[in-house]
This record gives C-alpha cells, sequence and structure tokens, in this order.
C-alpha cells in the first residue's frame, strides 16, 4: 500500500506541472522500518478517564441548567452537551465569534481560571425574556450595553451554583465569576498552546439556538486529577450514599431552608375613585371585613392558613387560628 503524499511531496508536485518538467509515474517505496517523525506536543494531556468524567459532570450541568433557565425564564428551555474534546487553547479562542460574552471563572481547588462562552444568539434571546418579550435575535450585530452585560452577569452568577451541584459528586468546588468580557483580547487565561477541554453545549430557548462552551486549561485541574478518576468518584459517591442520611431527610432539609413569601390579607373593599383621591393622612378607611372573622393567608398566593389579628412587642402581627385543607381533588 503506498504511503500518503506529505504537504511538501505536494507542493514539489505542483511547482513541477507549472514549470512544464517531467513527472515520474511511480515513486520508491518507503523503507518498511523507515523512522517517522512524531510530534510530542501534538500527545493528548487528558487521560480517557478525565473526559468520561468531564462528560458526567456536564450531563449533569446540562440538566440542572435545564431547569434552572426553565423557571427563571418562564419558557421552555433545553441543554444538552455536544463534545467533550481537547484542544489548544488558542484553537479555541481563534474560534470565538464577535459578538461574545466571556466568563472568567475562578473555580477553588482548580489552579488558575477558566472560561465560559455565551455566544451572542443565546445572550439575545435570554435578555428578551427578562424583559418579558420572546426570545429574538434580530440584532445580532450590535454590542452589548451596560445593563445588558449586568443582566448577563446576574445570570451567569446564577450558573456558577448550578455549577457547583453538578460538581457535587466529583469534587466540592466553589465557582465565582471573577469578570465578564465581550473581547477575547482580555480574557487570555493560559499560554496559546496550553491543552485545554473544550465542552461544548447547545441551549435552546422558543426557537432560537446558542452555544454555552467551557474551557478548562490542563494545569486548571492538576489539584483534583485524582478526583477525576471515574473509578475514584463512583466508589466515594456510594460511601457517601452508605454513610449519609437517606433522601427523604435530605429532601427535607432542603425545604425547610426554601424561602416562601407569606400575605396576610382582608376581605376585598370596593370604593369609589373619587374617595381614594380626597384621602388625605389620618383619614379611616372603613374595610368589609367584621372585626370577628378571621383574616386570610396566604403562601405563595395559596390560601394555607386563616388568622386572627393582634400586636406583639407593638408590632401588628397575626395568630394562625385554622389550617386550610387542600382539596382533594387538586393533585
Amino acid at each position: 500500500m503506498s504511503d500518503i503524499l506529505s504537504q511538501n511531496e505536494i507542493d514539489a508536485l505542483l511547482n513541477a506541472l507549472n514549470a512544464g518538467e517531467d513527472i515520474p509515474e511511480e515513486t520508491p517505496e518507503a523503507q518498511p522500518n523507515a523512522a517517522r517523525l512524531y510530534d510530542f506536543r501534538t500527545a493528548n494531556k487528558f487521560y480517557r478517564e478525565q473526559m468520561r468524567t468531564l462528560n458526567v459532570v456536564f450531563d449533569s450541568f446540562s440538566y440542572l441548567l435545564t431547569n434552572k433557565l426553565t423557571g427563571l425564564l418562564h419558557t421552555v428551555c433545553s441543554v444538552e452537551v455536544i463534545s467533550v474534546e481537547e484542544q489548544s487553547f488558542g484553537e479555541f479562542n481563534n474560534s470565538l465569534p464577535t459578538p461574545v460574552i466571556l466568563g472568567v471563572i475562578d473555580m477553588d481547588p482548580f489552579q488558575g481560571s477558566l472560561l465560559m462562552e455565551l455566544s451572542s444568539s443565546l445572550v439575545y434571546a435570554l435578555i428578551s425574556r427578562l424583559f418579558g418579550g420572546e426570545a429574538d435575535y434580530s440584532q445580532n450585530e450590535k454590542s452589548f450595553t451596560e445593563i445588558e452585560m449586568s443582566l448577563i452577569e446576574n445570570i451567569m452568577h446564577q450558573m456558577m451554583g448550578v455549577m457547583k451541584d453538578a460538581w457535587g459528586k466529583i469534587v466540592s468546588v466553589e465557582p465565582i465569576i471573577k469578570t465578564i468580557e465581550s473581547s477575547s483580547q482580555f480574557t487570555q487565561i493560559a499560554a496559546m498552546n496550553e491543552p485545554a477541554a473544550i465542552i461544548t453545549m447547545n441551549a435552546k430557548i422558543d426557537n432560537i439556538e446558542g452555544i454555552i462552551a467551557l474551557c478548562i486549561p490542563h494545569y486548571a485541574i492538576q489539584p483534583v486529577a485524582k478526583q477525576l478518576s471515574t473509578v475514584n468518584w463512583t466508589l466515594a459517591e456510594t460511601q457517601k450514599q452508605n454513610k449519609g442520611p437517606n433522601q427523604e431527610k435530605t429532601i427535607e432539609e432542603q425545604l425547610q431552608n426554601t424561602y416562601v413569601t407569606i400575605e396576610a390579607t382582608f376581605n376585598e373593599t370596593a370604593t369609589q375613585l373619587g374617595e381614594i383621591l380626597r384621602m388625605q393622612v389620618g383619614d379611616v378607611i372603613c374595610l368589609n371585613h367584621p372585626i370577628k372573622e378571621c383574616i386570610n393567608l396566604s403562601v405563595e398566593s395559596i390560601p394555607k392558613f386563616r388568622g386572627v389579628v393582634g400586636t406583639d412587642h407593638h408590632k401588628y402581627a397575626v395568630q394562625i387560628a385554622k389550617i386550610i385543607k387542600e382539596n382533594e381533588n387538586i393533585e
């Protein structure tokens, strides 16, 4: 079987054609035991086990982020991992489009910084939804304003919470956004020839799709390289489940730390607009609520209790008098 021509051999043949020289029909066969040059700089620095672990982590991240964005934007969102591969930082940096949102992340115990990319189509879709409209990508050429950058910074801070949960089974991390830029000139977190793991995810909001990419330089994972072994974190997770509290207790603890809004409301009272406009400080408003009747207490706008109005330490207070049972027909 003949060897594949190198680039130099191809160039020599093209030059010979242009000069009108004769080209030999057969080329001498290569020696069977001839040595071939090998560039050690092209060797993969990330082990296969580490790439598999990163795939597992960011599969979990994409699932958690899907739920987070769906609740935040009040629309159907989906995030899925496209690829986990190794590239040089220079290849990743040169492939970045303009405009783009780049977040520099410090994630203890990782060494140095990580880089997160949000494509402009995704950013504009997020901004449109946050302002109450549909996901839109019609203004893809303009630069981002300070208000838009502030909104995206807030979203990326919330994404760091999702990142922490996704890494929880492997290693305990504390990701924080160090800075956010719209140009790759200010995000040189590694040398151009530094190997890096590039995790690419596709995010879809309504009909708009965009890219979320994370760049993890090889030197950044050195403090946690042992934890990235699939066997190690699988065993650690098994031991954690055997020694830790059961799932029911864990859910109960999480619910106890969840903040909810409770409101106490009187019966609705109707009046004329003219009377409202003539109101002054000190006027008394007559409510359509008998003094002996309990008031409604709602948790997240859902009626849960009936209460009695009073005072406690010179402050208005409501004492719970009755629990409202939920309708049995409502699941």
